[in-house]
């Protein structure tokens, strides 16, 4: 399967981060003198040195892409890892001492022996792009646990192309620098602005942490560590910008915040997210079953609290307001599939429609047929156009076959001393489902009122439903048949009003017809 677009953005944002981890204090002092060892082992003509970059980064390449393949294999058990309390547990301690290594003068330990790897003429710049990122982990170690924790959520392909694209980005540097050997007396010198950028990683990482500590603590607990966070974070960024005379250290404070403040917005739930959400309905094991049965298009989102990208997604795609109308108008309805904590069922659901990691969305038609899906980050564009490719009819394809729900439902209104009665008008062999819905994916047949376009405080009473013998994994689907009459109390004044009833219409033989609004007609003068 193609990768979609948007994770080759992902992509270029790993190739950057990598780049940027050449700033820390620990690796930007050893670029120049990496590069002149390489320059005099293996000469300064041009051919030597673009061979040079070619195997600096060839070693960089491979030393990351062994890392995601071990990320990767860890990743077949994404599951048992997250979904386990221990296992959270023990990464969230992981990521504190990490963060607190941040925090700390004193470097993570590292062999002593790499840091003098040599070698032949073109074993030293194949040696030192392999050997670089190891040495980094004194600083970059801490960034790269944080990477490790949440490229576990990723299919493999995805997790070990991305570990490439840092490998690329770290490499990038020193290939710069090796073909243009010139450029080493501009580069910018260690200092107490580093510190600054290692420091950031400390409160990345600490965010990090409460990301996946939330999902264990009761919600008002997590919010307040949350805020807690935050406030430290303005400490120290006010703190670096008005105590240091350093210029590039105070800029490096307000930028090196950027990134973990955009870990809070989308992780924290702590910013209430403008506009309308997907009104998703959670997927129960028990219902897996009744999805098929549903006879409408449906949308199955596989989630988990601990998943970043899921929580990216709720705040952005599906809040999109035309998201939501072509949601509406495909009369789709909006599963989740909650994967926090172990579910057989909804795992054999996910393997099922080809999904191997969070996040995933499966689009299902009208007869419960995955017709498509979307793994990771995707656009609002690209699933609205799935959207409009699902069927409008899965009863006929004649010209003479009915388009939707109005053209086998009709309503009509009655006025009564104590209010007024819509009366469904539903053709021979047909039904509607009855309100309160059997089930929650149902869509039930309901009414507003409005009077010069303005919603009434009306509340219909809905008459209970009928048994037709549907039976949907065991239970009972009740329905209304012709001449269903809903009650509107209190509706005395019909003058300028509009009567809107919404409808999905169905066979008896069990295949639906797209939901619709009609509008119902008033009573003859």
């Amino acid at each position: 399967m193609m990768m979609n677009p948007s994770f080759w953005i992902e992509a270029g944002l790993a190739m950057f981060a990598g780049a940027l981890l050449n700033l820390t204090p620990c690796v930007l002092p050893a670029v120049p003198i990496k590069v002149r060892t390489i320059l005099r082992e293996a000469g300064e003509t041009a051919g030597s040195r673009a061979l040079s970059a070619a195997l600096f980064t060839l070693g960089s390449v491979s030393f990351f892409a062994a890392l995601g393949l071990l990320t990767a294999l860890a990743h077949l058990q994404w599951g048992v890892l997250f979904q386990s309390r221990w296992v959270l547990t023990g990464l969230i301690l992981i990521l504190v001492l990490l963060a607190a290594a941040s925090f700390s003068r004193r470097s993570l330990p590292i062999p002593g022996a790499l840091a003098q790897l040599g070698g032949a003429r073109y074993f030293e710049p194949f040696a030192s792009g392999m050997a670089g990122g190891i040495l980094s982990t004194p600083c970059t170690g801490p960034l790269l646990g944080g990477v490790l924790v949440f490229a576990l959520t990723r299919p493999t392909l995805d997790i070990v192309t991305l570990f490439v694209a840092i490998g690329l980005g770290m490499a990038l540097p020193y290939v710069l620098l090796l073909l243009r050997p010139s450029w080493l007396q501009r580069l910018p010198r260690a200092g107490a602005w580093t510190e600054v950028v290692r420091h950031s990683f400390g409160w990345l990482l600490l965010a990090a942490a409460l990301f996946f500590m939330q999902s264990l603590l009761p919600g008002w607990l997590g919010k307040a560590l949350w805020l807690l966070w935050l406030a430290a974070l303005a400490v120290w960024v006010l703190f670096v910008a008005t105590r240091t005379r350093d210029r590039r250290s105070r800029w490096a404070a307000v930028l090196a915040a950027v990134p973990a403040l955009g870990l809070a917005y989308f992780g924290s739930g702590v910013w209430p997210l403008a506009g309308q959400g997907m009104p998703w309905q959670p997927l129960r094991a028990d219902a897996v079953a009744q999805i098929s049965a549903l006879h409408r298009p449906a949308l199955v989102e596989f989630t988990a609290a601990w998943c970043l990208n899921c929580r990216v997604m709720e705040g952005t795609v599906y809040r999109d307001p035309a998201v939501l109308k072509a949601v509406r108008e495909s009369g789709a309805v909006a599963l989740q599939a909650d994967l926090t904590r172990p579910d057989p069922a909804l795992q054999t659901l996910l393997t099922r429609y080809g999904g191997a990691g969070l996040p995933f969305l499966a689009v299902l038609d009208s007869r419960g047929r995955e017709v498509g899906h979307f793994s990771g980050l995707f656009t609002a564009g690209a699933l609205i156009g799935r959207l409009h490719e699902l069927p409008t009819s899965i009863v006929s394809t004649d010209a003479g076959a009915p388009r939707d729900s109005a053209d086998e439902v009709g309503a009509r209104m009655t006025s009564t001393p104590a209010g007024a009665v819509v009366t469904l008008d539903i053709a021979r062999g047909w039904h509607v489902y009855s309100n309160p819905p059997s089930t929650p994916y149902l869509i039930p047949a309901s009414v507003r009122v409005f009077r010069a376009g303005r919603a009434l405080p009306i509340t219909p009473r809905y008459p209970p439903g009928q048994d037709i013998g549907m039976r949907v994994a065991g239970k009972t689907i009740l329905v209304y048949e012709n001449g269903a009459r809903i009650d509107l109390p209190g509706l005395t004044d019909l003058r300028a009003v509009q009567v809107r009833v919404r409808v999905q219409a169905c066979k008896d033989s069990g295949l639906c017809l797209p939901p619709a609004t009609i509008v119902a007609r008033p009573p003859s003068s």
